[in-house]
């Protein structure tokens, strides 16, 4: 069972943002004013997943910058239902009513493919969020940074000379 499941569902998808052929965001939204969206593909893996579901009856979803946004780009802005703007997207908003068949079947799968909560610090913190970023990035480096002993500590044969011997044993009679 996903994070609220009971509320991404296919009926409550009002629009995606992205290209529908490389994992789009698919935002939802239902008559009672709850909304969140599940972001499929972002640079920060815990960026992707289910948003928390909130509610406003005045939220909407526009291509239009404003409510105290000043990036000035014409792609999708959440709005609040006191028009404040609180998320300017990367892409544009395609309603639902915009998607093919297929581009709406592809949409859904987004519910199945994402079932859990993000991991994100939240859109209230967005220091927390880039030094979240930040060190998951030092963990990966960390983990993959050459050792004493090579690439991820391996052992480095050839350089410790052991090349000829480890080759006799495994095949005595072609070592020379």
């Amino acid at each position: 069972m996903g994070y609220r499941d009971d509320f991404y569902k296919v009926e409550n998808i009002i629009g995606i943002t992205g290209d529908v052929d490389s994992l789009p965001t698919v935002y939802f939204q239902n008559a009672t004013g709850d909304f969140g969206h599940i972001t499929q593909v972002h640079y920060y893996d815990w960026n992707q997943g289910r948003s928390a579901v909130e509610t406003d009856a005045g939220y909407q979803i526009i291509n239009q910058c404003g409510g105290g946004c000043t990036c000035g780009s014409a792609t999708a802005h959440e709005y609040n239902g006191n028009g404040v703007c609180f998320h300017p997207s990367r892409s544009a908003f395609v309603p639902l009513a915009n998607l093919s068949t297929a581009a709406r079947d592809v949409a859904a799968q987004a519910i199945w493919r994402c079932p859990l909560l993000k991991a994100d610090p939240g859109p209230d913190d967005p220091a927390g969020r880039m030094a979240a970023g930040r060190e998951i990035a030092q963990r990966w480096r960390d983990a993959h940074r050459p050792g004493p002993r090579g690439r991820r500590n391996a052992v480095n044969y050839t350089a410790l000379g052991l090349t000829n011997p480890l080759f006799k044993i495994a095949y005595p009679d072609r070592a020379q």
